[in-house]
């Protein structure tokens, strides 16, 4: 049997005309149906887009012992139609990207299949006949296929970007052109970048947590990101650098850092016993690149170059004289020759520098050159952006001694630059800072112009003044910027603190951080990081009927069921500098000893969280799990139980009770930057 349909949106067509006295036809029935599915998804595609995910469709990775995807029912749009998607859990390798998507699949229901598709109307005459077939969509979740709608993108077992419903994904294209026309690509918060400690030849690049805007696209990205990169270790070679020998040993090499010497050829003068037997006038010297014959002797007799001989391809030419040695009797040669010496023997890099040293009896001839090849390390320097999908990707420049800024495709948002130094010796990030400025940031701005301005004029009247008021009249005048200690008279001492930030003078001030403790009484109940007077819950309105039912979770979409709360679950420190001057003299009419004063002079946050302990209460995970450890920013934390939570089997970990609930306490770990960390609490069986 033949399914006829002669729909195609390219013929415009609104509706179909039925005329009287004709027959229906199949196919005007089958495009009838096409007709409206495609209006359906017309409409659907304006406000959704392909792969819009409507409820549910949360994405866990599982690592151990299998590893797999497990995605949530879902209900998702595709092609003007709303499917229902069943959990389902997706075996995974963890490792490199890995793509999972939406495919579906259309499947044809016949009679023959579905014996339920026969005629039900019974007493007629077609009864139990067959009619129309049915044309089913199969949706499925399936990974790296090419065919398959991108949903969810994973790198080495981590979830990157993901479908966030519920947002109105065909009008977010209009909303984003209107952003970005009005404001571009811009940084909200967060996003910096920052260097740990490298390890070998590689750095890792951290960047923070943040918000931004992308082709008006909103990215939010609740965690920080590692990326691992390579040290600058290129390197560029040099041919044959001209040195001067003038009795010293050490030389330093023009191009640094380097990397490693690879040749060192110099001019040496070296001695030569040869025997003239008459049967030949060229008696070979046995070296290669000779240079010079500097003196011929035989039995106290010197040989005149010259006249009695020259040299000629690295032997001694007798043929241009008469004299010459006696027969069969040796005589000694001194000549200068080309020779590349021997590393490690004769010379060697000075380990820590960009120096050569000689070391061996091969010296080059003195107040002569020598020449060296050597390779040296080359700079590098890399751009890191965000796209408009929410991935953040590398730029590697193009290593040079001053390397240029690397090229950045466009329709994107630059965060910052890297700059490697010769040798991976030290990496330096450079955040562009491209943050979006508030109104109340504008304004404050134009605050700052206006006083500016007003500081600007005064300063020129003040110079008005300095150039025709006498010089006399010109006294009780001090000024400071606030920046630094040029002007301060550090021997006098003083009581007041500088910001550099705001350049302001200021008293200093006893700030004092107290975490917050209550001894447990009946008048006092607490709320994690708020006290409050005892109450007791009274209710004032009950509804005891209910007037309907509502499903609240129809389709049992749970998403991550354990959740964790830490207490405390911010912190905020001072830290203080001091100066310490000892002054001399200050009392000398009646005491000649001395004293030592101790100013607060400047008051700056650090850039690393404290080490505290910190309480994790977790629930919802499995009852009776054992063996949850932690992490905190990556770094693994040991886990004391605490309010009579148990130990897990493991050392440092600990077993949630019966409920999926425990309590811990964790010390925070040392070199953690400050700003949005990520703790996780998980176990591998």
């Amino acid at each position: 049997m033949s399914v006829y349909n002669r729909f195609d949106p390219n013929d415009r067509w609104v509706s179909l005309l039925a005329q009287s006295g004709r027959r229906l036809q199949s196919a005007e029935l089958n495009e009838i149906q096409s007709l409206a599915l495609h209006r359906d998804k017309q409409m659907g595609d304006v406000i959704f887009g392909a792969g819009h995910i409507i409820e549910g469709g949360q994405i866990y990775v599982q690592l151990a012992p299998a590893k797999l995807a497990i995605i949530f029912p879902s209900k998702v749009y595709v092609d003007g139609i709303i499917h229902k998607i069943g959990e389902k859990k997706i075996p995974i390798t963890g490792a490199g990207e890995e793509v999972i998507g939406l495919k579906i699949v259309y499947e044809t229901i016949t009679y023959e299949i579905k014996k339920e598709l026969l005629d039900p109307a019974v007493g007629y005459a077609n009864f139990g006949s067959p009619g129309m077939d049915r044309l089913i969509a199969v949706p499925d979740w399936v990974v790296n296929d090419p065919a398959a709608i991108p949903m969810y993108r994973i790198i080495d077992g981590q979830v990157v970007t993901a479908k966030v419903p519920p947002e109105l994904e065909g009008f977010t294209p209009m909303l984003a052109r209107r952003t970005h026309d009005t404001s571009g690509s811009f940084l909200v918060s967060g996003m910096d970048g920052f260097i740990e400690p490298a390890e070998g030849d590689y750095v890792t690049l951290v960047i923070e947590a943040g918000k931004a805007y992308v082709l008006g696209y909103e990215i939010n990205r609740l965690v920080p990101t590692r990326i691992k990169l390579g040290k600058a270790l290129e390197s560029r070679r040099v041919f044959d650098e001209v040195k001067y020998y003038n009795g010293t040993d050490i030389h330093s090499l023009s191009s640094k850092p380097v990397k490693a010497i690879q040749e060192v050829t110099a001019m040496l003068r070296l001695d030569a016993t040869l025997t003239y037997d008459g049967s030949s006038l060229y008696n070979p010297i046995g070296s290669d690149a000779v240079v010079d014959i500097y003196s011929i002797e035989q039995l106290g007799k010197t040989f005149v170059k010259g006249k009695d001989y020259k040299l000629t391809d690295n032997s001694v030419d007798w043929s241009i004289g008469t004299t010459r040695p006696a027969n069969n009797v040796a005589y000694q040669v001194k000549y200068d020759c080309m020779k590349k010496l021997t590393q490690g023997v004769d010379y060697k890099l000075l380990e820590g520098t960009n120096e050569l040293m000689l070391t061996g009896s091969s010296r080059p001839i003195l107040e002569r050159h020598f020449n060296v090849t050597y390779d040296y390390y080359l700079s590098r320097r890399d751009a890191f952006y965000l796209t408009a999908d929410g991935q953040i990707q590398i730029v590697t420049g193009q290593s040079d001694i001053n390397p240029p800024a690397p090229p950045v495709p466009p329709d994107i948002l630059a965060l910052g630059e890297l700059h490697f130094s010769a040798g991976g010796l030290e990496t330096k990030v450079v955040n562009n800072k491209p943050k979006r400025l508030t109104m109340l940031e504008l304004r404050s701005l134009l605050d700052r112009l206006e006083r500016a301005e007003y500081n600007q004029a005064m300063l020129e009247l003040d110079r008005t003044a300095q150039i025709t008021d006498q010089t006399t009249n010109k006294k009780g005048i001090f000024t400071d910027n606030f920046t630094n200690f040029e002007r301060a008279d550090l021997g006098f001492g003083f009581d007041a603190m500088i910001d550099p930030a705001n350049q302001t003078l200021q008293l200093p001030v006893n700030q004092l951080f107290i975490q917050m403790e209550f001894e447990s009484g009946e008048s006092v109940r607490q709320h994690e990081r708020l006290l409050t007077l005892d109450y007791t819950e009274e209710v004032i309105i009950d509804q005891s009927y209910g007037t309907e039912s509502l499903n609240i979770n129809p389709y049992q979409v749970f998403g991550s069921q354990a959740t964790i709360r830490l207490t405390p679950s911010q912190d905020s420190w001072v830290e203080t500098s001091y100066v310490y001057e000892t002054v001399w003299g200050w009392w000398d009419a009646w005491w000649s000893g001395n004293r030592t004063e101790t100013r607060v002079i400047l008051d700056e946050n650090i850039p690393y969280i404290r080490q505290r302990v910190v309480t994790v209460h977790g629930e919802g995970f499995e009852p009776n799990c054992d063996n949850l450890q932690a992490t905190f920013d990556g770094v693994n934390v040991q886990l004391v139980p605490a309010d009579g939570s148990a130990a897990g089997t493991k050392n440092g970990t600990v077993k949630a009770n019966g409920a999926g609930k425990f309590t811990a306490t964790f010390i925070i770990p040392e070199n953690i930057r400050t700003g949005t960390r990520e703790v996780r609490i998980y176990n591998y069986v």
